[in-house]
């Protein structure tokens, strides 16, 4: 298994990223003077942030400007975290969990959204012959807040289930659950491919998809005064987003060798199935949908508490890809 070299944040602890978002609240974190460098968090190794990979494999962001490093977080529970403590300036990951710190006071804004939809996975023992079975059965998952939390959270709605009806494992990172299927201490994970596929060579079956449900499931998130500070730089990395999913779509051959370089896997034969998965699900131009953040927001006062703000839409800004679409980039990037 091989992991191409990106800087990881130490996973912090519950009281330590609340403290984190108390201090933002406050005013009390500091915001970077204007810069074209920047930190990306992404928050799970795996083909779903192959936008990302090509961009910096293809030389994308340095020929726009962006001086970028790729931060691997532990999940998307750290995201409002390390936006806070700006060990990142843009963030890509589940946007009920962003929506909870916008609730607690942060301004923060959803700047692009490469996929509209859960884009995970669940592969379970051979004996799990449908969803109804998991009833009873331990599932694991990274941690609370994740993509897989929510996406589970989805799945236990739309079956009219309660909680309890399943086993919620937390596991802390997606090879940890890939562990414990492996071992038998859970029945099913929730991973993106090609994490939990790669369990079929030892005889685990897909159970289900989670892409019939729509989410802003990896929305591009930044910090409201970073934002006014670094428009440049925003605009650069939109700008970025968006030729990088347009390589995704016509170029297969160098989205595989990303994910190949960078999803912890070098399966070709993975890597091909998760470029098959994602292809439908990248978006070509990567606007942020007002009423999938609302929906992210509603989420969000379910399983935390909270008020809803009374307009959610006013943390979308979709200036930047409504630039590119004006001028004709996006559609030239197609021809």
């Amino acid at each position: 298994m091989r992991i191409a070299r990106v800087a990881r944040l130490a996973p912090l602890p519950a009281a330590a990223a609340l403290a984190l978002l108390i201090s933002g609240c406050n005013g009390t974190s500091s915001t970077p003077s204007s810069s074209m460098s920047m930190n990306i968090g992404y928050t799970a190794i795996g083909a779903a942030y192959s936008d990302l990979y090509v961009c910096q494999d293809r030389g994308v962001f340095k020929k726009n400007g962006l001086h970028v490093k790729l931060t691997l977080l532990n999940s998307s529970s750290q995201l409002a975290a390390a936006l806070v403590s700006n060990s990142v300036q843009v963030g890509a990951g589940a946007a009920r969990t962003t929506a909870q710190g916008i609730m607690k006071g942060l301004d923060l804004k959803y700047v692009a959204l490469p996929i509209s939809h859960y884009y995970l996975e669940m592969w379970g023992k051979p004996s799990i012959s449908s969803v109804d079975d998991l009833k009873g059965q331990k599932i694991g998952l990274s941690s609370p807040g994740s993509l897989g939390d929510a996406s589970l959270d989805a799945l236990l709605e739309q079956k009219g289930w309660s909680g309890s009806d399943v086993k919620k494992t937390f596991l802390k990172s997606t090879p940890a659950e890939v562990t414990a299927l492996e071992n038998g201490a859970v029945s099913a994970i929730v991973t993106q491919p090609p994490t939990g596929t790669q369990t079929r060579s030892k005889g685990f079956k897909k159970i289900m998809d989670f892409t019939k449900f729509p989410a802003a499931a990896n929305a591009y998130t930044v910090k409201g005064d970073y934002l006014a500070k670094n428009k440049k730089a925003v605009a650069a990395f939109v700008k970025s987003e968006a030729e990088c999913l347009s390589i995704l779509h016509r170029d297969k051959s160098a989205a595989i060798a990303s994910i190949i370089k960078h999803s912890g896997n070098s399966d070709r034969s993975l890597a091909e199935y998760s470029y098959d998965f994602f292809e439908p699900l990248w978006a070509k131009t990567p606007s942020v949908a007002p009423q999938l953040i609302d929906d992210a927001f509603t989420q969000a006062v379910a399983t935390s508490g909270g008020k809803k703000p009374a307009d959610p839409a006013k943390y979308v800004d979709n200036s930047f890809v409504d630039s590119l679409v004006k001028s004709g980039y996006i559609a030239g990037l197609y021809k």
